[in-house]
């Protein structure tokens, strides 16, 4: 047989403030453990949202900088190809390639800056190879244009990745694989 218990006023209202205590102790840690949970997500999704606003910018640069140095390489090329010649109609060609060139040059310049402010330092140093490929660049002779801009994009690839850049030495290997070989001169 189950005895029975007799419980007094004060008991009883001691008991139900007792159990008042811990509902008010167990909300409060319930509460402040769910604050802590939702200010660890917002955190969480502010960071990625940052990432992804990184990563966009540095798509926007890297492509920038990509065209400004082309851009560049083909104003090379061409006031390269009017060199040496004396026509009049040439001659005004030339002075017209070499306004370009130099609106290219300070365009290239810029977007290289641009690059600097957000990229590696390794990228920053291929992106002044690449430059100085693209302001040598002549139609004879475009190779280290070429390699240099490959390299560069090789390493803005693996950076917005998010893998480590290879090292310079890596890079070159990888592009010399990559690079099509020049055809011989044909014997005559």
């Amino acid at each position: 047989m189950i005895g029975r218990v007799h419980l007094t006023g004060d008991e009883l209202t001691a008991a139900s403030s007792a159990v008042a205590a811990v509902a008010i102790v167990g909300g409060y840690l319930g509460v402040r453990s769910a604050n802590r949970n939702a200010l660890k997500i917002a955190r969480e999704e502010r960071s990625s949202r940052r990432k992804e606003e990184l990563d966009a910018l540095k798509r926007t640069i890297y492509a920038q900088c990509l065209a400004a140095l082309t851009a560049l390489a083909a104003v090379s090329i061409e006031v390269s190809v009017s060199q040496g010649r004396t026509s009049p109609a040439v001659q005004q060609a030339r002075i017209a390639a070499l306004r370009q060139g130099l609106n290219a040059i300070q365009v290239a310049h810029n977007a290289v800056a641009e690059l600097e402010l957000i990229a590696p330092d390794l990228l920053r140093e291929l992106a002044d190879e690449a430059l100085t490929g693209a302001n040598k660049c002549t139609q004879q002779d475009g190779s280290a244009f070429a390699r240099g801009i490959a390299k560069l994009r090789v390493a803005m690839h693996y950076d917005l990745q998010g893998i480590s850049i290879p090292s310079p030495g890596e890079l070159d290997r990888m592009v010399a694989i990559a690079m099509p070989k020049p055809s011989p001169e044909p014997e005559s």
